[in-house]
């Protein structure tokens, strides 16, 4: 045999596999909006097993209020016995996208770009049925409804960059 020198071959090294950004940083979006679906679907199960009461939820550094007593839909504000059973389509939808989006399932990315469009619609329909007065004709007190307006400016460019991040990566679940 005659004797060769030693060469490095590239097949002898493991390969990195390439990572696509992009598919992973919409699976980070994909994450933390399963996450909290996952943090709706316990809310929602312990409003469930205490009808008519107000609890709140605490893990660690995370802690969650609930409440059976008032529950919004479309604006609308239920109360008392049809708060507590409109939590169960809430259960459902959290449900839902929790699973879909996990999944990375097309109908999951749906589910959770739909409600979360459909929440700034709720809460700015609920501002002006409720705290500004027009559906009851009476305006609620300064201070809450000046917090009830505090709550809404956070809220609403959230739930837009949401959107807008569920809709940039709508690549990734929608093929």
């Amino acid at each position: 045999m005659e004797d060769q020198p030693a060469t490095l071959s590239t097949s002898s090294f493991p390969t990195v596999p390439v990572i696509d950004l992009h598919v992973y940083r919409a699976g980070v979006v994909a994450g933390v909006l399963t996450f909290l679906a996952f943090v709706g679907v316990v809310k929602d199960i312990a409003v469930l097993l205490s009808p008519g009461e107000r609890g709140e939820l605490t893990w660690g550094f995370l802690s969650v209020r609930y409440t059976s007593l008032s529950r919004v839909w479309f604006g609308y504000r239920f109360v008392g016995e049809t708060a507590w059973l409109a939590a169960a389509p809430h259960l459902l939808l959290y449900g839902v996208s929790m699973v879909g989006l996990a999944g990375a399932r097309r109908w999951g990315w749906y589910v959770a770009f739909a409600y979360v469009l459909y929440i700034p619609l709720s809460e700015w329909t609920y501002m002006f049925l409720y705290p500004l007065g027009y559906l009851s004709g009476q305006p609620y007190p300064d201070p809450i409804r000046w917090s009830e307006w505090v709550f809404l400016m956070i809220s609403f460019p959230l739930e837009v960059l949401a959107a807008g991040v569920l809709w940039w990566y709508r690549d990734v679940f929608v093929r």
